[in-house]
């Protein structure tokens, strides 16, 4: 039976250092909200128009949306009428299923070949249409759209493991509420303060305090970054460096039977089990 597979990406709408007094006084929760309500479309390559469509709302911050490019292509055929092979252009718009919590910032993203191999393609792609709506472009937002990974694999090495010398995290512009107090939420701030665009930053120790490093790594995880440790194992073997990145948290579905609502709710609670700290 056909299903269809939902993968879960952060959404940030940072904010320039220096605000215009042309900016509008709105949370990033509006702005991203905004974005998708004005529905932005545009030729993003050559002979290929995104869209956003199909708006349904779920309460006040969450709701779903398809979003699509078209394209025309020529075929040709044979009029029957006429007895002569004609060329005729036809025009194609494949389209995925998107459901969003702006109060959060998130979004699941339904997988089509048709539009990229990947959902981080189709990711990139919605990074690009939403920069282009109004409100976006009024308020010089940068907007971006990261994968969530799962941490857990990479929680479990750092806890198990005999000690850990070194983490390494990266950081982007200011981060959502859930930002932990250590490492993402003061680094970001950092970065917006210095007009950079992301960075990364190495703590090193004879065995690191697992409880900081589980935190900042769900943290990290939760707001779209990733990270990597030094660890050794077992006394006596040669550290190893352990990674968390990758692939988004994925979720499958029947096609004919699924339903946006729900598959929201099953997205919320996995990003809540990958803060897990009441945070999210």
């Amino acid at each position: 039976m056909p299903s269809v597979e939902y993968s879960l990406f952060r959404v940030k709408m940072v904010r320039p250092h220096q605000a215009s007094f042309l900016h509008d006084e709105l949370t990033p929760r509006d702005i991203l909200l905004q974005a998708i309500l004005e529905k932005p479309s545009s030729e993003l390559r050559k002979g290929y128009h995104w869209h956003i469509g199909n708006i349904q709302m779920f309460d006040q911050f969450t709701g779903y949306f398809a979003a699509g490019r078209t394209t025309t292509s020529t075929i040709e055929k044979f009029d029957e009428e006429t007895s002569n092979f004609v060329e005729e252009e036809l025009e194609a718009s494949p389209y995925t299923h998107c459901v969003f919590d702006a109060a959060i910032g998130f979004l699941g993203i339904a997988k089509k070949p048709n539009l990229s191999q990947t959902t981080k393609g189709i990711a990139a792609r919605l990074e690009q249409l939403l920069s282009l709506a109004p409100v976006v472009v009024k308020n010089e937002i940068a907007v971006e759209i990261r994968p969530i990974p799962d941490p857990e694999g990479f929680l479990k090495a750092i806890e198990t493991a005999f000690k850990v010398f070194t983490y390494s995290a990266t950081f982007r512009g200011p981060n959502p509420f859930d930002a932990d107090e250590h490492f993402q939420k003061p680094l970001s701030v950092y970065l917006n303060a210095a007009e950079g665009t992301k960075g990364r930053t190495t703590i090193s120790g004879t065995d690191l305090n697992r409880q900081v490093l589980q935190e900042v790594t769900r943290s990290t995880a939760a707001t779209g970054n990733e990270a990597s440790a030094r660890i050794q194992k077992s006394k006596g073997q040669k550290a190893i460096t352990i990674n968390l990145r990758g692939d988004p948290i994925k979720r499958k579905y029947d096609e004919q039977e699924h339903q946006p609502e729900v598959v929201l709710a099953d997205l919320t609670a996995k990003y809540r089990k990958v803060r897990r700290d009441g945070l999210g």
